[in-house]
């Protein structure tokens, strides 16, 4: 029982880590399109991070006991409660993904608006740094093994994530803490 409460919470935590990353998305997205909204939806934000993996780790939990209770869990002979957690993973990194390219066809529209001085090769500077800052924010390195199958793809997978996965949190803490002089 112990062994299975852990990856509850193991699975629980990864799911809540992509959730978070969309609600950072959708708060930038929020940001650039309503610019003086007053309203700051901190509410849905937290339902959004916390309560949608409670409800999929809740249903996957369920599915793991009736489909497939054996073992630690932690093995995946069928294929069902697997997806449950799966699909709304994919639906985050999905939906994250066509953000990060909606704020960056924001970013090129602002940066190519007359109020915007400057060349066109400083133009494309600002907005590559614009866009190498925001792919470990919404975690778009995710977007390159999403769609495959784990078992086309796993080692490359595993040797992908674990070099920018497991960085994702010391890249955004330097260049948004760390070299932010506001912070």
């Amino acid at each position: 029982v112990g062994c299975k409460a852990i990856l509850v919470f193991f699975q629980y935590g990864v799911m809540a880590n992509f959730y978070w990353l969309l609600v950072e998305g959708l708060y930038l997205h929020i940001l650039l399109v309503l610019i003086f909204s007053p309203n700051r939806h901190f509410m849905i934000y937290l339902l959004i991070g916390w309560g949608i993996p409670t409800i999929f780790i809740i249903t996957w939990t369920v599915t793991r006991i009736i489909l497939e209770d054996t073992g630690c869990w932690d093995t995946n002979e069928h294929s069902g409660p697997w997806w449950v957690i799966r699909i709304p993973i994919l639906i985050s990194i999905i939906v994250n993904f066509i953000l990060f390219i909606s704020i960056i066809r924001i970013l090129l529209q602002k940066l190519r608006s007359p109020d915007v001085g400057g060349n066109d090769q400083s133009q494309y500077k600002r907005l590559a740094k614009s866009t190498l800052l925001l792919i470990p924010l919404f975690g778009v390195h995710y977007t390159v093994f999403a769609l495959f199958p784990d078992r086309s793809s796993n080692n490359y997978k595993i040797i992908f994530e674990l070099c920018l996965g497991s960085f994702q949190g010391l890249i955004v803490a330097v260049l948004y803490c760390f070299l932010n002089s506001e912070v």
